[in-house]
């Protein structure tokens, strides 16, 4: 009899790797143990040498559906004797060597359980098992146990505690197990000192009817508080809107089922597959033309062709959403513009000025995260709009391997994420929002503050943006001054490049790469403000060989948010045709805007972004937006929804490194004189990026191309050029994050590498230098 040794390193705790390993251990019958540790799983058993090779290799092809293996290893250790098999609690002293398991939505078994009137769970809110529940949200400290969770104060009944320890029960050593009889409490409030219900039926009860009576309630979830209402319900959707000061950003929608949704939607495979998947993300899906459900399409999504559905990612909001049998509102509870409020306290202090009522539970959330959000070109190719519950915080594989240090990347300002690595992993956290505001500060620090703790992660490389004004930029220099660490700056769109060449795994290849990096702002090395950039990767260098020529910047972040700023100063050019925008300012407005686009340009811009802005306040579309985004998003609505999609651009020319948008913009203003269909004019200008890409790489004569920026959120524009170029031409997109800023922090990782890389190569060539002058010598 010998004794081994098995450690299995990934995504291995919180998603049922103990029980299988208990379970095949009686199957192989074998003694020993296992345990969590901060570095995996690991397993100690007696078995002779033939027998310890098939139980381990069992092991490894048996791991439960959610876990994920990085590693593994078996070796021989000195004899131990066990009498038995078992989980062990894990013992001290291991580094932190580790994926972190996410947020995982109610199974298909909890569900059902809950609306099994013999269950003994039937209708219990909390419900969850080793294949689901909450993850990440609620872990305190590592390894993955019970008393290292915010369940930690929930002592499990005599029914559950059996379940616990019965190696052959699907919730044996599940660390979020309770039920009717040990359950997490429930509390309805109507106001901040208000609690009108505890009992968890009459909560439920309470809440439905509310919702059926048009009112808005704050429902706590998984990540964070949703503010729910009657998506049938015009006066509601209304009420909501003017509460939350958001009026028109889409809402999202609840559905108990996927029947009920594929009433309103169209839904393909691969979003059917999305949104059954265990992250439970948003998704968003076109609109059908008659609405089964009566949605209030106007209401919940003005001026748009999709809607954002999700299935319920945790029993609370199964059972509302199943009860209410009908389509919810779901969105975010908070404030426009301040982070998702996740505690209870701050939840009946603040969300009153929203919600009719507040529905709290006994179960804290310690990593708040909105909800994911994603769609598919017509074609099925999937993008990452807001990277969040159920996808962050791990990103593997690491493709910074070779890179060296403890490395913090701070991200960006307006989509914010951070990014962490330590020698093994690569991190990048959930979505952040825009930092304009002290609370959205508080709320980066603290997640910051959360994920290195848990991971024991201590940086000594600091990597920010350009921009002088960054609030984020600004606390990674504070935390490098504090800890005596350098800074190294890294310009935005270099960065963009970057992330989407590292997702790609083309950081050491040796063939040429264009990349198009069209956003809505960044710092450029220049000064001015860049966005419609056009870099080339060669020899691992970075180069900016075009860009979309500059306009002029009209009062800086102003002109990010009036779409009609953007136009005025495309018109400098036109002054004859500025008078179509004249009827969207004010007289003292129009006299003054006149007098400033009339003086040099103090700021110029190459913005992509602020182009299409332009273009939609040309075409009536938008001139102020009211959410981000909002004038190119309805102009790629409108071009979609063109009858008749005829492959014609507007002329565009690169010349002397610049793309000339003049003529371009001058046909524009024709056809609009000529009073051509509108839907028309969108799709041609849609039609215009994709021939300037193509054009573009055409000049260069390279076939490898790569995307990033905001720009390429645009379904449209990505099915058109992986439609047209992918036979020609090797396209490489974003796939496991957003082409947005929350992008950035990694990309900042990759011009790291890609410097550290250098300098080696650098250290090599000087040492061989050396080496030849002393034999030469």
């Amino acid at each position: 009899m010998h004794t081994y040794q098995i450690h299995i390193k990934g995504m291995v705790q919180g998603v049922g790797f103990r029980p299988m390993v208990c379970r095949m251990a009686e199957k192989f019958r074998i003694n020993g143990f296992v345990s969590n540790t901060c570095d995996g799983v690991h397993i100690e058993y007696n078995a002779h040498p033939e027998q310890a090779e098939k139980f381990y290799k069992e092991v490894i092809a048996s791991a439960p559906r959610n876990a994920l293996i990085t590693a593994h290893q078996k070796e021989e250790i000195p004899i131990k004797i066990f009498a038995s098999f078992g989980i062990r609690q894990a013992a001290a002293g291991h580094s932190t060597d580790m994926l972190l398991t996410p947020d995982m939505a109610i199974c298909d078994s909890c569900r059902h359980e809950i609306l099994d009137e013999t269950d003994r769970r039937y209708r219990y809110a909390f419900t969850t098992c080793l294949n689901c529940g909450p993850r990440y949200s609620i872990i305190k400290a590592l390894p993955y146990d019970r008393e290292h969770t915010t369940m930690d104060y929930l002592e499990q009944c005599h029914t559950c505690h059996a379940e616990y320890h019965n190696i052959h029960d699907h919730r044996h050593y599940s660390q979020t197990n309770s039920c009717p009889d040990c359950a997490v409490a429930m509390h309805l409030y109507s106001g901040s000192k208000t609690c009108i219900s505890s009992g968890a039926e009459e909560v439920l009860a309470l809440t439905l009817q509310a919702l059926k009576d048009g009112r808005i309630v704050a429902v706590k979830g998984v990540g964070g508080y949703l503010l729910l209402c009657d998506a049938t319900n015009a006066t509601a959707v209304h009420s909501l809107r003017v509460r939350k000061q958001r009026p028109a950003k889409p809402l999202a929608l609840l559905y108990s089922n996927m029947e009920m949704a594929d009433g309103d939607v169209v839904l393909h495979s691969y979003e059917i597959n999305a949104l059954h998947d265990k992250a439970a993300p948003i998704v968003l899906c076109r609109i059908k033309s008659h609405s089964q459900n009566e949605v209030c399409r106007d209401e919940v999504a003005p001026g748009l062709d999709t809607l954002g559905i999700m299935l319920p990612s945790s029993p609370l909001l199964f059972l509302l959403a199943h009860d209410f049998n009908k389509p919810l509102v779901a969105t975010s509870g908070n404030i426009s513009g301040a982070p998702v409020i996740y505690k209870d306290k701050e939840a009946l202090l603040n969300l009153f000025e929203v919600a009719d009522f507040v529905l709290t539970y006994d179960r804290d959330i310690v990593a708040p995260q909105d909800d994911s959000v994603l769609q598919f070109t017509a074609s099925g190719q999937k993008m990452i709009l807001r990277r969040s519950r159920g996808l962050a915080p791990n990103y593997h594989p690491d493709p910074f391997t070779a890179m060296s240090g403890t490395i913090l990347a701070m991200g960006a300002e307006l989509k914010s994420a951070f990014a962490l690595k330590d020698e093994q992993h690569v991190y990048v956290s959930q979505y952040l929002g825009a930092q304009g505001a002290a609370e959205s500060h508080q709320a980066y620090k603290n997640t910051l503050d959360h994920l290195t703790q848990l991971l024991r992660i201590t940086p000594d490389h600091i990597l920010v943006d350009q921009h002088p004004g960054y609030f984020v930029s600004e606390y990674g220099r504070d935390i490098a001054a504090a800890a005596q660490i350098p800074v190294t700056v890294i310009q935005h769109h270099k960065a963009h490049f970057g992330a989407v060449l590292a997702e790609n795994h083309l950081l050491e290849t040796e063939e040429p790469v264009l990349g198009f990096i069209w956003d809505g702002t960044g710092y450029g090395s220049d000064g001015q403000v860049w966005g419609g950039e056009v870099f080339l990767f060669h020899q691992r260098q970075m180069e900016r060989v075009a860009h979309l020529d500059y306009f002029p910047q009209l009062l800086g972040d102003k002109m990010s948010r009036e779409p009609r700023l953007a136009a005025l100063s495309l018109l400098k050019s036109f002054p004859q045709h500025q008078s179509i925008l004249q009827p969207h300012f004010s007289l003292q407005e129009w006299k003054y805007y006149q007098q400033l686009i009339g003086q040099p340009a103090q700021l110029l811009t190459s913005s992509m972004g602020r182009f299409l802005d332009a273009v939609a306040a040309i075409l009536g579309i938008c001139h102020k937006n009211t959410y981000e985004g909002e004038a190119a998003i309805k102009l790629e609505v409108l071009a979609r929804n063109c009858m008749n999609k005829v492959p014609e651009a507007y002329p565009v020319t690169l010349q002397q490194n610049r793309i000339n948008w003049n003529e371009c913009v001058a046909g524009i203003l024709l056809d609009v004189q000529q009073h051509k269909d509108i839907t028309a004019i969108a799709w041609k200008v849609m039609f215009t990026l994709f021939t300037t890409i193509k054009q573009a790489a055409h000049h260069f004569n390279i076939k490898r191309l790569a995307f990033s920026g905001g720009v390429f959120q645009n379904a449209l524009l990505v099915h058109l050029i992986t439609e047209q170029m992918s036979a020609t031409h090797e396209l490489y997109f974003h796939r496991h994050l957003s082409p947005n800023d929350e992008c950035i922090a990694f990309g900042q990782m990759a011009c790291l590498a890609l410097e550290q890389a250098e300098k080696e190569v650098l250290q090599k060539q000087n040492e061989k230098s050396a080496a030849i002058s002393l034999i030469t010598a």
